[in-house]
């Protein structure tokens, strides 16, 4: 392991950088940057969200560089995405930015949360529990996703987030998705005395929250908080995370490490909000100094800063609603030329195999790697492709099955081919990508004319409350703009995995907020 990046995100130079930024971008509005709401740190109002991107791909590094030097400086990222790799990609671009002199350590501030047990994490949960070593408190809420919170568990999953972001200090690290434990009891016991789960829970915040606050004096971590998908929900909701209660717990746990009943380190919570998932905004479901109030008004209110996430992706009944429209040929049949293109890969798989057969390749494996080199993309595609829900499920399906797929066999290839004519298997190879990325092509249109053509109606919606220059926004900068013009808000969280996705997210550092009430935008899409 590389030596660790010492320092962490200040006042100073998180403004500095927004100066700089700044002077290279005039057109840049003056709430591109804004205060990250109850600390001292500047940040952009866009903030880089990682949930996607894998260090194994050079294009979501690429995307990361390009959106620093755009004048992103808040990355969000977990312990759980991507298995680490999140974490990993974003230790190493940090390094090498620095190191290159673009930007500085204590420029940048850097979120990462804690609390799944999936993947590596999962692996090493059931071999401590065969060997009697559980981490304690464990919320097992389905096959391959288990939860825990408990001090021992967030002092373990520090360090390897610490190793994987190469920091010696986390800026702001979170809790994420605490409430696995209600959703947990709900399930299995939805007539369980809500009372006594809830004072359960916040016990194990406060407890979680006492190491936070251990780890903010051992300068392990600089803030902290909860990222929670309930914090929006009624009050009444079984599910439901009360924003009040959260601050009593840091209060109570700064008092037992250092005894000052204060939150003065908890100051960041994390929750989904959108055009069509707008109850932040509208849910009153918090009492604080008397007074009731929404979770966006209670966190203003108690000088805490709102990271929005799932900006773009809305959950409309049981449905994803994609807030943002892609480019696609209006006037092609793209069920007719993925069926034909199909065709073609099918041949060109068939050719591959029986080459590799005549050159003795498959001799030369074992019986299990045998079974997975088959070049067989063009039978399992149409298979599945009518299980994928929308444009989002399609990209994820591609980036974490296909392409890993693909390489797996080319690599597999090489390294088992004795004697292969080289000049032949570059042809073969050269051949075979072509017609992969003709059809994943293919796909990615058909699921783009989808998804804009869903999203359509809404972008004219909102334009019959925004200005003539308001209108030319593309659709996800009407909703990232949305979010942040919505009081309360402090950065809006958007997956840049593309280097597209980098400018039309970046491209609203130029764009004033909506002067129209975020209510009206509301209602023009309700209606």
């Amino acid at each position: 392991m590389n030596t660790k990046i010492t320092g962490c995100a200040d006042a100073l130079n998180t403004r500095k950088f927004a100066d700089r930024i700044r002077e290279r971008n005039p057109s840049f509005e003056p709430e591109a940057f804004r205060q990250l709401t109850g600390t001292d740190l500047t940040t952009s109002k866009i903030g880089y969200g990682s949930y996607r991107v894998d260090h194994r791909f050079d294009e979501h590094a690429a995307t990361l560089h390009e959106a620093i030097q755009s004048g992103c400086n808040l990355i969000d990222t977990s312990s759980n995405y991507t298995d680490g790799g999140s974490e990993t990609l974003i230790g190493n671009v940090l390094s090498e930015q620095i190191a290159g002199g673009k930007i500085e350590r204590s420029e940048i501030i850097v979120v990462s949360k804690v609390g799944y047990i999936q993947g590596q994490n999962l692996e090493e949960a059931m071999r401590r529990e065969r060997e009697g070593e559980s981490w304690k408190e464990v919320v097992k809420y389905m096959d391959g996703c288990w939860h825990c919170i408990h001090p021992d568990f967030l002092v373990d999953q520090w360090k390897r987030s610490s190793d994987r972001l190469q920091l010696e200090t986390i800026d702001v690290y979170l809790l994420h998705n605490p409430e696995y434990f209600l959703s947990d009891l709900h399930k299995r016991s939805p007539r369980a005395n809500l009372e006594e789960i809830r004072d359960t829970f916040y016990d194990r915040i406060y407890r979680a929250f006492v190491q936070m606050e251990r780890f903010v004096a051992e300068g392990k971590v600089r803030y902290y908080g909860i990222s929670s998908n309930t914090f929006p929900s009624p009050k009444a909701d079984f599910e439901h995370v009360s924003l009040r209660r959260c601050y009593d717990a840091a209060c109570e746990a700064s008092k037992s490490v250092h005894g000052a009943q204060d939150a003065d380190h908890f100051k960041v919570i994390q929750l989904p909000y959108n055009l069509f998932e707008h109850s932040a905004l509208l849910e009153v479901n918090n009492t604080i100094n008397g007074q009731n109030m929404t979770v966006l008004e209670g966190a203003e209110s108690l000088g805490i800063g709102v990271l929005v996430n799932r900006p773009l992706n809305a959950v409309q009944g049981n449905q994803m609603v994609r807030l943002a429209q892609y480019p696609y040929n209006p006037d092609l049949d793209y069920q007719g030329a993925i069926d034909r293109e199909v065709e073609v890969l099918g041949e060109t798989e068939n050719r591959l195999r029986t080459t590799l057969k005549d050159w003795g390749i498959f001799s030369q494996l074992s019986e299990s790697a045998n079974s997975t080199l088959f070049f067989d993309v063009a039978q399992k595609l149409p298979r599945f492709l009518p299980q994928i829900q929308n444009r989002d499920h399609w990209e994820q399906i591609a980036q974490q099955y296909i392409i890993p797929l693909i390489y797996n066999y080319l690599g597999q290839t090489i390294e088992a081919c004795p004697n292969p004519n080289q000049a032949e298997w570059n042809d073969m190879q050269q051949e075979y990508v072509g017609a992969i990325k003709r059809l994943l092509s293919l796909v990615s249109g058909r699921f783009n004319r989808m998804a804009s053509l869903q999203a359509e109606p809404i972008s004219e919606a909102l334009d019959q409350v925004l200005t003539g220059e308001q209108r030319k926004l593309t659709l996800s900068q009407k909703a990232l703009n949305f979010v942040t013009s919505s009081p309360g808000v402090s950065v809006a969280l958007n997956g840049m995995k593309r280097s597209e996705y980098v400018a039309d997210a970046m491209g609203l550092m130029s764009v004033p907020a909506f002067t129209e009430s975020v209510r009206k935008l509301i209602k023009a899409i309700e209606e």
